[in-house]
């Protein structure tokens, strides 16, 4: 057998030392700063807290309070879209919040207020369509299927269907693209089609940055789910709340 001559030995030990290296710095930064993938940078975590806000106040805050609120969002997530202009994130948190304020503070200007919701939506998928793991197909979805159509709005359920179609194809494993999409399937009758998804989302890990809408999710899930296995339905719509009611 032959002997590794010093210089080979000393390549491998050197070799070694690096290999060891890299796994203290992996377990340090996560193995998307190792391998270059995608991580949080300071815009999409400014839009990520905001976004956090947001389910805390649609989910928890009193409904008197909310208003104001969600007013105080849209002031600071605003401000973040007009210094980058040239990110998606903070048009989706913006179009977001303007739904919900839009049904919580009914005027004159709430048609305008989700015409506006829907172009930002658009404009984001347009620039990103990954940002913030499809949030903007799964609103755009939920602004089609619940809105009136034309003459009032722009409700349109094959709209709905396809926006949420494409948010599950670009997140298969998300746990808000799986449930609203599942959750329309279900609405629309086809509760056999909508199980796969739902079980999905029960499957899918509740995110440490959206936990409050989340954790929401998965209660609701345990009575979607039975409504589509018994193909009933039981649950009351809470997520109607997202938008105005028109009727």
């Amino acid at each position: 057998m032959t002997t590794p001559s010093r210089k080979t030995l000393g390549v491998l030990g050197e070799a070694s030392a690096w290999l060891r290296i890299g796994w203290v710095i992996g377990c340090l930064m996560g193995p998307a700063d190792v391998f270059g993938g995608p991580r949080p940078d300071a815009i999409e975590q400014a839009s990520r807290r905001l976004q956090s806000e947001w389910s805390e106040v649609f989910y928890l805050a009193p409904r008197q309070t909310k208003t104001a609120r969600y007013q105080d969002l849209l002031t600071r997530t605003q401000s973040l879209k007009a210094k980058n202009p040239d990110r998606a994130e903070p048009l989706i948190v913006e179009a977001i919040i303007l739904c919900t304020y839009s049904a919580s503070a009914l005027g004159l200007d709430t048609i305008e207020l989700l015409e506006t919701s829907r172009d930002l939506l658009k404009k984001a998928i347009a620039m990103d369509p990954l940002a913030l793991e499809g949030a903007a197909y799964v609103t755009l979805g939920n602004l089609y299927r619940r809105l009136p159509g034309w003459p009032l709005l722009y409700g349109d359920k094959k709209m709905a269907r396809d926006y949420f179609e494409s948010g599950v194809r670009r997140y298969p494993e998300g746990i808000d693209t799986n449930f609203f999409y599942g959750d329309f399937l279900l609405e629309e009758g086809e509760g056999l089609k909508a199980i796969p998804y739902l079980e999905k989302a029960e499957r899918a890990p509740i995110r440490p940055t959206l936990k409050v809408s989340d954790t929401r999710l998965k209660e609701e899930l345990k009575t979607i789910l039975k409504d589509a296995r018994s193909g009933t339905t039981t649950r009351s719509d809470f997520f109607g709340l997202f938008t105005p009611s028109f009727h």
